[in-house]
């Protein structure tokens, strides 16, 4: 699928991307060939799996199941920043650009 440099420009503002022509003329043909890829990819759905398959036999059951998630602390102990027991992220910013 070829994206256009106009389809590049929406994709950065809402990504609040700011990208000189030459960067959309060259994102513009990267991100096709991202498109591109994933429609490929597509034609694998899981509905396409052959009988007999690893899949279907149950084997991989467990990747389904809930189970415990990392204690708060031991997570908190890997993050850039903490503040009372909550991690911390960067402030996000409105733009001028409203409804855009």
């Amino acid at each position: 699928m070829a994206l256009t440099t106009d389809d590049v420009r929406k994709i950065a503002t809402l990504a609040r991307l700011r990208l000189s022509p030459e960067e959309e003329l060259l994102f513009a043909d990267q991100l096709g060939k991202i498109v591109d890829y994933i429609d490929q990819l597509q034609k694998y759905a899981i509905e396409e799996v052959e009988e007999g398959s690893p899949f279907l036999a149950g084997e991989h059951e467990a990747i389904d199941q809930i189970r415990p998630c990392l204690p708060r602390a031991e997570f908190l102990a890997n993050a850039p920043a903490a503040l009372d027991g909550f991690l911390l992220v960067p402030e996000i910013k409105g733009s001028d650009h409203h409804g855009e």
